[in-house]
């Protein structure tokens, strides 16, 4: 695939982490020398993705923004490379990457469709469909006002559209893997079983790792933090949902999506 690049809302500032806390704050050092308080859109652990004194990427609101916390925090350089921590943004990437028909086994689709309700019970990420679906499938909020049309080069007839559930997997394992999750989710337990009914429903199903930092070779579960996740994803995938994942590379100005790399469960 060609490579897609999502920048960072600018304007970008950079500095030092000292610490984070309370889940959604850390306190950084710009390169000024004053220190501030950055909100942190990341739920998760942050295990492998931030130390003391790492270089952070932050974006910088306006002083008029009615927001308390003034700055985002984007990416933290670990020795091994960026990672990206604003959980926001991998939906983004995948987005513009299936866009721009830039993930060949997601194209052919006429429609996209984003936060896609489902009668199963979850709200999932992604859905790609065309217009022939739209009363073939039931369970779905299809909803043309709040689709995108997809560059029809390529297009097909697809048995199925496809629902595609996207989790940041940035957890680093060794030299050159990530893992999630990063703490226990039993939501995202509740989303791989979902998928498997969809696919007994007839539709594709996909679980997408969007891997989150640079240098990563694989995606894998990480059977150490949750092992009832990665219990139920062999389950899925040897019930027929696909997982797959994509490669990035993080930058001091945003993102870089790579292509596909191997999820090994």
């Amino acid at each position: 695939m060609d490579n897609v690049y999502l920048p960072f809302a600018k304007p970008l500032v950079y500095g030092k982490i000292i610490k984070r806390y309370k889940r959604f704050l850390a306190d950084v050092r710009l390169d000024s020398g004053e220190v501030v308080v950055a909100h942190v859109a990341n739920s998760g652990s942050m295990k492998t993705c931030w130390e003391e004194n790492a270089n952070v990427v932050m974006t910088a609101l306006p002083n008029d923004c009615k927001r308390k916390l003034m700055y985002s925090l984007q990416a933290v350089e670990m020795k091994d490379g960026r990672v990206m921590v604003n959980t926001m943004l991998p939906n983004r990437a995948v987005e513009l990457s299936i866009v721009k028909n830039a993930v060949p086994s997601l194209a052919g689709y006429e429609f996209l469709q984003s936060e896609v309700k489902c009668d199963v019970g979850s709200r999932f990420d992604l859905c790609l469909f065309n217009k022939e679906h739209l009363t073939e499938y039931e369970g779905v909020g299809f909803n043309l006002k709040r689709s995108i049309k997809l560059d029809n080069i390529g297009f097909e007839s697809k048995k199925a559209p496809t629902i595609v559930e996207i989790k940041n997997a940035t957890m680093k394992q060794g030299g050159s893997a990530v893992l999630f999750p990063d703490a226990v989710t039993e939501r995202g337990q509740k989303h791989l079983k979902h998928l498997l009914e969809m696919h007994k429903a007839g539709w594709n199903a996909v679980i997408l790792f969007f891997a989150g930092r640079s240098n990563v070779e694989w995606v894998g579960p990480a059977e150490q933090i949750d092992p009832e996740y990665a219990k139920t994803l062999r389950e899925v995938v040897a019930g027929g949902v696909r997982a797959m994942a994509l490669n990035t590379e993080i930058t001091r100005e945003g993102i870089k999506v790579l292509g596909e790399i191997a999820v090994k469960i």
